[in-house]
């Protein structure tokens, strides 16, 4: 996990002395295929704040936070050697999954190329204060993404197997509200097992390695941490996410640093009326990375906007592009 030396993660101070929320919601499920009915879910936020709540017999919670993202999440069920614990990671309120491939996902965002200060899940848990102050969110977030991804393209033949393409993207393990009813990304949990998620790893770089046993359709895999994710299509559905309005198209989100850019897509949310409401929205801004910002310019023609902003992040002004590309969905 990225660790750096920033003292301040600030967000930006455009609220104009607003009364701040003090708690968010989290929702989702906890998961392995079958539901993990009854899992002890603790969350806890930048600040070492913890809460607590059980997950239902579907798998399905829903907690309200100290604000304070980000948030790492640990689900735990039974004791001893047969103890099930699973990790997650929200950067803000919203559903949030909690799997098995949620907690490779952290595992593998472990790995670093020169230093690395945890050695398990557990101890990144128990540092997590310490950890998110030593990163910005934004190299958090970019860390866990990466992973994130990777996480699909060991998998690929797995998701394609179970409806999902090149064509109409990926899911993202850690936001893509499911059902444990073994059906879509319930499906690829029910047919990937990992084994050794909590063991101790050792090693940077290429030569990180951790015991940890993968198993595929009842057979040995052999995970790649060094998988090629270019061209993947991360697709996140927020339909049915309370936090956020539904709506009838398509946005697809490119964000560009430094003329290097990524992008996402998100079904199933509203599309802004005219520009000035495009500009305003705090939906656009959120996408904009933590930090002081100005925006540049804006523009949006009805189905496409664009935001240029300038960020400053610990001691550092670097460029962003934001281009919103809306379709019917």
């Amino acid at each position: 996990m990225v660790t750096g030396c920033n003292d301040d993660n600030s967000s930006n101070d455009n609220n104009g002395g607003q009364q701040q929320t003090t708690t968010e919601k989290l929702t989702g499920t906890v998961a392995t295929g079958a539901a993990l009915a009854g899992a002890n879910l603790e969350v806890v936020n930048k600040n070492g704040t913890t809460k607590s709540v059980l997950a239902g017999a579907d798998g399905k919670f829903s907690i309200d936070v100290e604000k304070g993202a980000p948030y790492l999440l640990k689900a735990t069920k039974g004791t001893g050697e047969s103890q099930v614990t699973l990790y997650s990671y929200a950067s803000a309120a919203g559903n949030v999954n909690v799997t098995q491939l949620t907690t490779q996902a952290i595992l593998a965002a472990n790995k670093a190329d020169e230093t690395r200060d945890y050695n398990s899940l557990a101890e990144i848990y128990t540092n997590w204060v310490q950890l998110a102050k030593g990163s910005t969110t934004d190299e958090i977030n970019a860390a866990i993404d990466k992973a994130a991804k990777e996480v699909v393209a060991n998998l690929k033949t797995v998701f394609e197997a179970n409806g999902f393409s090149a064509t109409t993207g990926y899911p993202n393990i850690f936001k893509t509200a499911f059902t444990a009813n073994s059906t879509g990304l319930d499906k690829v949990l029910d047919q990937v097992q990992i084994n050794g998620l909590n063991s101790v790893c050792t090693g940077i770089g290429s030569t990180y390695t951790c015991n940890v046993q993968y198993v595929v359709n009842g057979q040995p895999f052999q995970w790649n941490y060094s998988v090629n994710t270019t061209g993947l299509n991360i697709v996140v559905d927020l339909s049915n996410n309370p936090n956020i309005p539904s709506g009838n198209y398509n946005l697809k989100v490119t964000t560009s640093v430094m003329g290097q850019g990524a992008s996402v897509t998100i079904n199933n949310v509203p599309k802004p009326t005219n520009q000035s409401e495009f500009c305003g929205s705090n939906d656009v801004t959120a996408q904009l990375p933590q930090g002081q910002f100005k925006i540049n310019s804006c523009s949006f023609n009805g189905s496409v906007g664009n935001i240029n902003a300038t960020v400053n992040a610990n001691g550092y002004s670097v460029t962003y592009d934001v281009k919103y590309e809306y379709s019917a969905a």
